[in-house]
């Protein structure tokens, strides 16, 4: 940017700052919580980690609405903390992590995880705003050659033997290419994984489909209804 990062975070903090009412997927996603509980039936239970690279809290709102706690893991893309994230518990305490790979929160049979790896809009105070959005953020961010001296190792662990869901990404943006490569090595996801993507190019299928992911072409509004529907039926029939 030619007049500096000072006016572009001025301006993203404008249009993350307003007041975004939550959308039926973070509805479905503020849903889940309730629904591992109830399928649980008492038992030990494992809560989703859920992954954004958006700045805005809409997600977080939609979890506040349902009445459900969660962590929230931001990445601190400049300041005296730049390649560090910030731990921000259920009752607004927060804390800088200083060692990833030894610090023993986030566990997912406790609550869920919001994990926003981009950073995020800070609504109280504008200078604590974190955005990885300019190419020097991008390059600081990924140039990281150990992915565990980055995430927090139970986030790390909980992301390499799990199933993805990648909801409206695409892999056209090269930072995401990255990040999957770190994650997942040449071999492509462990897991079987999905990608719900509207009206994809054939580049992008084969892409996904090299990564062992399976993409779906389809709205996340009309996914997210029918998963949700499909959800809730699946709860009924375990009912005795």
């Amino acid at each position: 940017m030619s007049l500096g990062n000072g006016p572009l975070y001025e301006a993203l903090h404008e249009v993350f700052d307003a007041d975004y009412s939550p959308t039926p997927v973070h509805q479905l996603l503020a849903g889940l919580p309730s629904l591992v509980r109830r399928r649980a039936a008492g038992q030990r239970c494992f809560y989703p980690l859920i992954i954004t690279t958006n700045y805005d809290d809409a997600l977080e709102k939609a979890f506040l609405a349902a009445g459900e706690e969660f962590d929230l893991l931001t990445y601190i893309a400049g300041g005296a903390h730049a390649g560090k994230f910030r731990h921000t518990r259920p009752n607004g305490d927060s804390e800088l992590i200083l060692g990833p790979n030894a610090y023993p929160e986030f566990k997912c049979d406790e609550r869920p995880t919001i994990a926003k790896i981009h950073g995020a809009v800070a609504r109280v105070d504008g200078e604590e705003d974190s955005f990885v959005i300019t190419e020097n953020h991008y390059i600081e961010y990924l140039s990281h050659t150990d992915i565990a001296k980055l995430i927090p190792v139970n986030i790390l662990t909980r992301m390499r033997k799990s199933h993805f869901l990648f909801l409206g990404y695409s892999l056209k943006d090269w930072n995401l290419r990255v990040i999957l490569h770190r994650l997942w090595g040449a071999e492509g996801a462990g897991y079987n994984s999905w990608a719900i993507q509207s009206q994809p190019e054939r580049i992008e299928e084969k892409a996904w489909a090299k990564r062992g992911v399976e993409l779906m072409d389809m709205r996340l509004e009309e996914y997210a209804a029918l998963l949700d529907a499909r959800l809730q039926s699946s709860f009924e029939e375990t009912l005795p």
